[in-house]
């Protein structure tokens, strides 16, 4: 990498030969023969070396390299002299001079005393290096075991406060509830200011740097013209930083430092540091909300294959919405089963081999209903409850819903005479199945502490209440569904009549699956 040495002399002699040694090596030199050129050049440049003579007009060496020193903190200096004289040189090597080189000038020798003092420098970049990278490397650890984000904010605002020497530091993030940011971690701020900071977007320094995803920086010395030095409302304040948080276009939210002490103010290095330590932290940010959006859409997955068949339900996940999270009236077809004469296996059955029937019909039961395409929407002791039409759209959902019905009263036969084999009361019992279709609400319904994803309305209860007035094997629907279906060659009118809790008469059909 090129590295920049400055050579200051009132002497151009000096300075020509200074540049025409050095000339074959990767350098880039800058000869001063004025002090307006050497200040012209240190604004202009960042110099790792200056190559400085004895006398400079009317100031010495020394009181030059000083001034530079203010400048340029780490520039390092190679003083040539006429003689080495014990005073200078100890009061040269007090203030950071690292080489003496006497006139005239011998080439060999000032190229080994320009190469010592650049390998000195790199040596101390490194370790100045290794002392940042130390705490980001332990800043990366904790951020890798934290739990939460708000873990995340606080470690870093804590790393900011040591690394950068700052006043103070906080994060401020967007509440949603509110649409403003507020502070989620801070080191050196009042509690006060804290609890009262609540920014709207676009507003002061931190709300515009939201809203534009720059970052700005401001020295109230330097920057009097700054269109933000107004912002600045706390007047002890020299300096602040405000900063946003960004990973691939989402913004996190702000960080912002400020610092106090007088004739301090930050540069664009600090911007970098600072944009190192939010990276790792918006890293981190995001790794623990993905981890956590796939710890919900696996929660999410599990609770809804209930309803569903898995593929169905990866394929609502996929359109980019929580399916447990739909809620609406709509118009939909529901299937009501009941098992018939029920309580006798009640009576005559013990618990475990009641248990093993049921889960037996449950199982064919709901197989059958997610190779249609149905919502399982619960299992009620002897019945269950379906749903055809939502969440899955489905065409003709009342054609698909007496097709369901009568696969399964077909294989709950098959069930019902194995299970018979075992107990003569299994002859006594059958499956009965009501369906309708109306208008209904479809989702969440519960408590907090308690959830149910179900359906609610009249033409529940109204297939409900078909599925108990039929008997062994036979199948009920309302007009609407006999409607909709697209062959009622098989359909049977049955006297309507006023079913249970109901108003008025239902108009209904028995399907008599035999025949199709």
């Amino acid at each position: 990498m090129s590295r920049k040495i400055i050579i200051i002399t009132d002497d151009k002699n000096v300075g020509d030969r200074c540049s025409v040694i050095l000339n074959d090596y990767e350098y880039d030199i800058f000869c001063a023969y004025s002090w307006e050129k050497v200040t012209q050049y240190v604004e202009e440049n960042v110099f790792d070396l200056v190559i400085l003579s004895e006398t400079f007009f009317t100031l010495s060496g020394i009181s030059v390299f000083q001034k530079l020193r203010e400048i340029t903190p780490t520039i390092s200096g190679i003083l040539l002299v006429e003689s080495s004289d014990f005073v200078l040189v100890s009061e040269a090597v007090n203030i950071g001079i690292g080489r003496i080189c006497k006139k005239p000038i011998i080439p060999d020798e000032l190229i080994d005393y320009v190469q010592a003092m650049l390998n000195i420098v790199d040596i101390r970049d490194e370790i100045t290096r290794m002392k940042m990278l130390l705490p980001l490397y332990e800043l990366g650890e904790r951020f890798i075991v934290a739990e939460d984000e708000q873990a995340i904010y606080s470690e870093l605002v804590s790393t900011v406060f040591t690394v950068i020497d700052v006043s103070s530091v906080s994060v401020m993030t967007l509440d949603e509830d509110t649409n403003t940011l507020k502070i989620v971690a801070e080191r050196g701020l009042n509690s006060e200011i804290v609890r009262k900071a609540e920014i709207k977007l676009g507003e002061k320094i931190a709300g515009k740097v939201f809203l534009s995803r720059r970052p700005v920086i401001l020295n109230r010395q330097s920057q009097h013209l700054s269109p933000f030095v107004n912002m600045l409302k706390r007047k002890d304040l020299a300096a602040a930083i405000s900063f946003p948080m960004i990973r691939k276009g989402l913004v996190f939210g702000v960080l912002n430092v400020s610092q106090v002490r007088d004739g301090v103010e930050f540069s664009d290095s600090d911007i970098e540091m600072l944009s190192i330590l939010s990276g790792q932290a918006t890293l981190a940010l995001e790794n623990i909300r993905t981890i956590k959006e796939r710890e919900e859409n696996s929660r999410i997955r599990a609770l809804f294959e209930q309803y569903v068949s898995p593929d169905l339900t990866g394929l609502l996940m996929k359109q980019g919405h929580n399916p447990m999270e739909l809620g609406s009236v709509q118009v939909l077809t529901v299937l009501f089963a009941d098992i018939r004469n029920f309580t006798l296996l009640v009576q005559h059955l013990n618990p475990d081999l009641m248990r093993s029937f049921l889960n037996s019909f449950f199982d064919l039961f709901a197989n059958i209903i997610f190779s249609y395409k149905g919502m399982l929407d619960k299992f009620m002791g002897d019945g269950a409850l379906v749903i055809f039409g939502a969440p899955a759209i489905i065409a003709e959902p009342d054609t698909v819903a007496v097709k369901a019905a009568q696969q399964i009263i077909l294989e709950f036969e098959k069930i019902r005479l194995r299970w018979e084999k075992k107990s003569n009361v299994f002859s006594q019992i059958g499956l009965g199945i009501g369906i309708s279709r109306g208008r209904m609400f479809l989702g969440n319904v519960g408590s907090s502490r308690r959830m149910d994803y179900t359906v609610i309305g009249t033409d529940v209860n109204i297939a409900q209440r078909l599925a108990s007035e039929t008997f062994s094997g036979q199948i009920l629907i309302t007009d609407r569904v006999y409607e909709n279906l697209t062959d009622t060659s098989f359909v049977v009118a049955e006297p309507s009549r006023t079913l249970k809790g109901m108003e008025h008469k239902t108009t209904m059909y028995s399907i008599n699956e035999l025949s199709h």
